[in-house]
């Protein structure tokens, strides 16, 4: 009888100890009994010394006859436990879905065909022979800078083709599931075989073959979002992460991890390559390149075509067309049809209205959960919450009593809804909301990219990474709510966000267009708004190191929630008044009300921590989370948000 440790996916703790009379191997999956349940876990290692006084449960069921998942798997495991100061068994929870981790061995043989060749471009040919020689000598971390439009997937491409032939396997990784469709297409036909892919929109029965076809070897290649690093495999020789910028990358949900960095931390265990990219690189990224940490690779120009004309339209004075449109944006856009081209719209908020408003007193129509205003959505004829998901059917004022509301503000559905009216032709509306699946994400795209529509509008996933050839005019609706956020990455975010959607427009031989409707046409961003100049990124990094922000000092958000408003503030006082205590240089700042102070129901308060070093960071969460455990009520919630990207 041996006594085996192993790691179970629990939100708290994770390892407990069982027997088996089979020897196991470190990595196994195991079938155990915990409580009144039974659960798929991971055996961590044989434990030498049990207690001699505790009677130990046996293993039921240990399916394979090998490691599922190597030492270098849970080393990533315990280095996101460590960073993030959360369980081990939450991390697993949090990265791997059970329903995967209990599955029955599923793998395909993936079809393979004649690869399509490509000539490189002398800029890409450049940033090719840079990466090449790192492929063989371990672990380097590149950021490639390249315009919209450069070819940079054709680089990581041709380095895919040079590791498969080695007999290794790639990971690449994107940042929203819309980019999956025409990615899977592309890197299929330039490798040679069906790169498949993996993430929450795929069935289930989808993600457990991709998840047994790449562990036993037969897909040298996955594509995926977020979770996709977390397929085990042998053998892989290269993590590429494109839009390494992207905020989406970084999980809400405990452990409140930053898929960039641990792709560099895996990459750094593994002992490979990985290769960041972008055409707007997040701030950190792009001095830890200033500072050699990274190497640095850039692709100034497009191989085909000039970079499209940027157009700012102050709408400050304008009567808006169909209260949306510019004078000029319509003028562009019915020109642009007209030539039979196509037309990209960026519209930064979903649904019909973002704003509910009582005709009779004036107040706005607010969740009754959460302190924020519902969403109206028209063509399900409900207002929604878009915090706790709480929808009403027949709005009626809080204060008041009457029904008569009013909307104000225009949304996805109002934008399509008033374009339809405008150029008389059926618009595609691409949000989270219209496309719920990833089959009808997939028929969406297409059916654009076949011409069937001549129209896109949408929210932010229409700005990423989509490549159709025919679209010529890129337009920004609305931009101007970002500038308001309580977040130091605002500006950041727009200027990404700004050149990103601008990408979209002219990426075969037809220079192309983009037409920026803004009522604050004077700030700054705007006029920086070039890939190939660093003055954005030159005055973004005075000011953070003016203010102690990332990437000169780290960060920590702690965010407190309970049902009773005087049990949360007393909670986060006293967290501050502790940290204050045993902080050493670092800034704790005073408690405050999150900028959405009720979700579901439950009051939340904020403190920022700012510290120099890692080191002093850690300690800081180490010493808030134990003096928790001893002074508060088991009701409250608490979450430590390292490197935090959302601050509502």
């Amino acid at each position: 009888m041996k006594y085996y440790d192993v790691l179970l996916p629990v939100p708290v703790g994770g390892i407990y100890t069982y027997t088996s009379e089979t020897e196991l191997k470190q990595g196994q999956r195991v079938h155990v009994p915990l409580g009144r349940r039974d659960l798929w876990g991971i055996v961590l290692g044989e434990n030498p010394e049990p207690k001699e006084d505790i009677t130990y449960r046996d293993i039921l069921e240990a399916p394979d006859n090998y490691p599922v998942f190597s030492e270098n798997y849970l080393k990533l495991l315990k280095g996101i436990s460590s960073y993030y100061c959360a369980h081990l068994g939450g991390v697993l929870k949090g990265v791997l879905s059970e329903t995967i981790l209990a599955s029955e061995p599923s793998p395909a043989e993936p079809k393979r065909y004649t690869p399509s060749d490509l000539t490189l471009s002398q800029a890409q040919t450049s940033v090719y022979e840079s990466i090449l020689p790192h492929l063989e000598n371990g672990f380097s971390t590149h950021l490639v800078h390249g315009v919209t439009g450069s070819g940079k997937t054709e680089v990581f491409i041709e380095l895919a083709k040079q590791v498969i032939a080695d007999g290794k396997k790639v990971m690449y990784l994107v940042p929203e599931i819309s980019l999956t469709p025409q990615m899977e297409e592309r890197l299929s036909k330039r490798i040679g075989f069906d790169v498949m892919s993996y993430h929450s929109k795929k069935t289930p029965k989808k993600r457990k073959e991709t998840f047994w076809t790449f562990n036993k070897g037969l897909l040298p290649m996955v594509l995926g979002a977020r979770s996709a690093l977390f397929l085990p495999a042998d053998d892989i020789g290269l993590i590429v992460v494109d839009e390494e910028h992207e905020s989406s990358y970084k999980q809400e949900e405990n452990p409140p991890y930053h898929l960039r960095d641990m792709a560099v931390l895996y990459a750094k265990i593994l002992g490979i390559p990985v290769i960041l990219s972008s055409a707007t690189p997040s701030v950190e990224s792009w001095q830890n390149a200033r500072e050699g940490r990274y190497h640095y690779h850039a692709i100034p120009c497009r191989p085909d075509t000039d970079m499209p004309d940027i157009e700012i339209v102050d709408t400050k004075h304008e009567d808006m067309i169909g209260g949306i449109l510019s004078d000029r944006l319509h003028t562009e856009i019915y020109n642009t049809l007209q030539r039979g081209e196509q037309v990209i719209l960026l519209i930064n908020r979903k649904g019909y209205s973002h704003t509910l408003y009582c005709q009779k007193c004036g107040q706005i129509l607010n969740c009754s959960n959460c302190s924020v205003a519902v969403t109206y959505y028209k063509s399900k004829g409900v207002c929604k919450c878009h915090y706790c998901s709480q929808e009403i059917r027949r709005p009626k004022c809080h204060a008041c009593g009457s029904d008569d509301m009013r909307d104000y503000g225009a949304g996805t559905e109002k934008v399509a809804e008033a374009l339809e009216t405008i150029f008389g032709e059926k618009i595609l509306r691409m949000d989270t909301d219209s496309a719920s699946s990833y089959k009808e994400l997939s028929k969406m795209l297409k059916s654009f990219e076949n011409g069937e529509y001549s129209i896109m509008a949408g929210t932010q996933l229409v700005a990423k990474g989509l490549d159709f050839k025919n679209v010529t005019l890129a337009g920004v609706i609305n931009i101007d709510n970002m500038f308001s956020l309580p977040d130091f990455r605002a500006n950041e975010r727009a200027y990404q966000l700004l050149l990103q959607v601008a990408g979209r427009a002219g990426r075969a031989s037809t220079r192309g267009r983009v037409i920026i409707q803004t009522n604050v046409p004077e700030l700054d961003v705007f006029s920086r708004l070039n890939c190939a100049d660093t003055a954005f990124y030159d005055m973004e990094l005075i000011k953070r190191r003016t203010f102690n922000y990332p990437p000169f000092y780290k960060m920590c958000r702690i965010t407190l929630s309970h049902a009773k408003e005087d049990n949360v503030r007393e909670a986060a006082f006293f967290i501050y008044d502790t940290l204050k205590r045993y902080s050493e240089g670092s800034e704790i700042f005073y408690p405050a009300q999150a900028p959405v102070y009720k979700i579901a129901n439950r009051y939340r308060y904020g403190i920022v921590i700012k510290s120099k070093t890692n080191q002093e960071m850690t300690r800081l969460i180490q010493i808030a989370s134990a003096s928790l455990k001893e002074q508060v009520k088991t009701s409250l919630r608490i979450k430590f948000d390292r490197d935090p990207q959302f601050f509502m």
